[in-house]
């Protein structure tokens, strides 16, 4: 039996239309600590990270300073996603489970940066960044900065199952580490007074939420006393973390953040084959081009319990 082109057209622009109403609502995560780049080629180098010089007392002539390049370039990788979709399933009517699957194939392409961004926490010691060392790294140095770490390592009881105190006590010497790093003019990269260090986050793997939540949100602990953390994070737990027995301190008040979403071709999906009579199926297809990068090493640290 021929298959009735007009009537397949409407079944599969509803499909459309739930898959793009699945986009717009998703929320994925990777833009709360991403700077996005528009990307205009196969790659972007980014050659000028340096910071602002000081300044001088003006005496005599100005005293012109250039940022401090660097040598780093990120490549786009082109990504997609393919869903068949059988001509005799749209002859029959038989679309009932169609439209949750486009939903779904909708999460599957809109979070798939997620994917790649937790990838990158877990491997950012092994990643290198635009100093030439690893994002995490015991020996990051840029310029005047002198020799820095954004490691710490914690020895506690149960290197996978800290106490409240023992997160807590990490928290505040990863807050701390940020506190001392400096840019490459050898000026601190957070000013050095101020009332509040905002917009931490704290990433960590389920088997620590619990610890973190008591360590750095209960009003209370030990038995009635107060619980001051100063400059609370935010608490991000996620099962894509493969270590259990690290998490992750962010600072994302910094006008760099500490990855890069590097946009080249944003999200499109097209339908292929309703009026090609040698092919079965008719091809929901999607298509992007992209990448999730390291970027700025000095608003994180990585805490290693041992």
């Amino acid at each position: 039996m021929a298959l009735d082109t007009a009537k397949a057209e409407v079944i599969l622009r509803d499909l459309t239309v739930k898959f793009d109403n699945a986009v717009a609502s998703a929320t994925p995560f990777y833009p709360q600590v991403c700077t996005t780049v528009d990307s205009t080629g196969r790659d972007e180098k980014y050659a000028m990270l340096g910071n602002m010089p000081g300044v001088r007392e003006w005496i005599g002539d100005r005293e012109v300073k250039q940022l401090r390049a660097a040598d780093f370039t990120l490549e786009n990788k082109h990504w997609e996603s393919t869903l068949g979709i059988s001509k005799r399933d749209i002859r029959d009517d038989r679309m009932g489970l169609y439209g949750p699957l486009l939903e779904q194939l909708a999460a599957e392409a809109t979070y798939h940066p997620d994917e790649l961004l937790f990838n990158l926490l877990d491997n950012g010691g092994s990643t290198l960044c635009f100093d030439g060392q690893n994002f995490y790294d015991t020996d990051h140095v840029w310029g005047d900065s002198g020799t820095q770490s954004n490691i710490v390592a914690e020895s506690i009881t149960t290197a996978n199952a800290p106490t409240g105190d023992e997160f807590k006590a990490s928290f505040h010497a990863a807050r701390t580490r940020m506190m001392s790093l400096k840019n490459d003019q050898g000026k601190y990269m957070n000013r050095s007074v101020f009332a509040k260090m905002s917009n931490f986050m704290a990433i960590v793997p389920p088997n620590m939420e619990l610890a973190a939540r008591e360590a750095l949100q209960a009003a209370l602990v030990g038995g009635g006393n107060s619980n001051i953390v100063i400059d609370v994070p935010e608490i991000v737990t996620s099962p894509l973390l493969t270590s259990d027995t690290s998490w992750h301190l962010l600072n994302l008040a910094a006008p760099l953040k500490p990855f890069v979403f590097q946009n080249r071709q944003p999200l499109v999906r097209q339908i292929k084959g309703l009026e090609d009579h040698y092919v079965k199926d008719v091809a929901f297809l999607t298509e992007a081009e992209y990448e999730v990068g390291v970027l700025a090493w000095y608003t994180a640290a990585r805490v290693d319990f041992s």
